[in-house]
């Protein structure tokens, strides 16, 4: 693998995608100003090793080149555009408050739609079957190879590319996703990319890949979740404005170390210079400009559009919370969906894949000032 600067080079990649798809429509030009600042950024303060350089540049490949498969497809059939998004559940939220496991369980109702992982790395062409796809194979061997390199991951995020997973691998082919921010230290990027993440360009690239997926595999409503909704949630409200939005809540002392520790992991595998310390600080200071940003788009949403949930309440008693949740939004809480729940539940106790062990302490962050800096929230939202 050649070093960053020419792995990393964005024109070099660009070129690399049409020549490998023979194809040269990425779908309009507004991914190019967040493309190359992220690969500057990746260049000059990520530093990267020589697996991380290859993991990046292959990453980039993969986003440009669905780009390009991406409207190859729309070009080869225009009615792809007219594919709707039935009534789509949103679980949002900051990282780390359970939105992985609720999202989990509203996937187990027979009737809804849910993005598998091998569906988000690679979602052109448009999926015919959800069971039989020769991408799975290929996101099977990924998923294999990249918990090699990062072992830790599984005690934080298993990675399951038949499983539900998460908005995020759709919206990176933007290149507007703070998960950037978690495989790398890319400070420049971070600053211009909180200045963005509401973009809504954004949310209409993102629900043309969703047409694309639900074009030939659809069910009676969508179940999405990510975390990045929270900052984005304006252009989330624009695009979807009849969305149903589950907002997942949980005490911040125990959020910030646990989401330092998953960055840490990610970082680890791309660069042999991670500073904890560094990653602490970024995520506090993220966090709390994501809490104060979110709190002010809130109030334009429809009333009941966000529903609150509380952490302990979805742990204690996960059965009675998406009964809740089913009841304020209005969808079908059928008895296969619960048995299917409870069947999950038994197959997947806390930390089936080892414990996730992190503190404030190691990544620079004390109690005291966490909660004295996220007081409004807490207050807030009763925590």
């Amino acid at each position: 693998m050649p070093k960053a600067d020419t792995a990393l080079d964005p024109a070099a990649l660009l070129d690399k995608a049409q020549r490998q798809t023979g194809l040269s429509d990425f779908g309009g030009k507004t991914f190019h100003e967040p493309f190359e600042i992220l690969l500057q950024s990746l260049r000059d303060e990520a530093k990267l090793n020589a697996r991380g350089v290859f993991m990046m540049h292959r990453t980039m490949l993969r986003l440009l080149s669905n780009r390009l498969l991406t409207e190859q497809a729309f070009a080869e059939k225009p009615a792809l555009a007219e594919t709707p998004i039935p009534r789509p559940l949103y679980v949002i939220g900051f990282p780390r408050t359970g939105t992985t496991l609720l999202h989990n369980l509203l996937a187990c109702d027979p009737a809804a739609r849910w993005m598998r992982l091998w569906e988000g790395l690679y979602p052109a062409p448009a999926p015919q079957s959800l069971e039989d796809d020769p991408r799975i194979t290929e996101v099977e061997e990924w998923a294999a190879g990249f918990e090699k390199v990062a072992p830790r991951l599984a005690t934080a995020h298993k990675l399951a590319p038949r499983g539900p997973e998460e908005c995020l691998w759709l919206i990176e082919h933007t290149f507007n996703d703070l998960i950037f921010e978690l495989r790398a230290h890319v400070p420049t990027y971070s600053r211009w990319l909180a200045e963005h993440e509401a973009d809504i360009d954004i949310h209409h690239y993102y629900r043309r890949l969703l047409q694309l997926l639900g074009a030939h595999c659809r069910g009676n409503h969508w179940v999405f979740k990510a975390p990045r909704h929270l900052p984005g949630l304006a252009g989330l409200l624009a695009v979807f404005p009849e969305a149903c939005i589950v907002q997942t809540h949980r005490d911040p002392a125990a959020v910030l170390p646990s989401l330092c520790s998953l960055c840490e992991i990610l970082r680890g595998a791309a660069s042999d210079a991670v500073d904890k310390h560094t990653i602490g600080a970024h995520w506090h200071a993220r966090l709390k400009a994501i809490f104060e940003q979110a709190t002010a788009v809130r109030s334009t949403a429809a009333e009941g559009q966000i529903l609150d949930i509380q952490y302990a309440d979805l742990v204690t008693d996960p059965m009675a919370t998406v009964q809740h949740i089913y009841a304020h939004h209005g969808y079908e809480f059928t008895e296969p969906f619960e048995a299917a729940m409870r069947q999950w539940l038994a197959a997947n106790r806390q930390h089936k894949h080892g414990a996730h062990r992190y503190t404030l302490e190691e990544y620079g962050l004390s109690e005291a000032q966490v909660r004295e800096d996220f007081s409004e929230y807490t207050k807030e939202f009763g925590l």
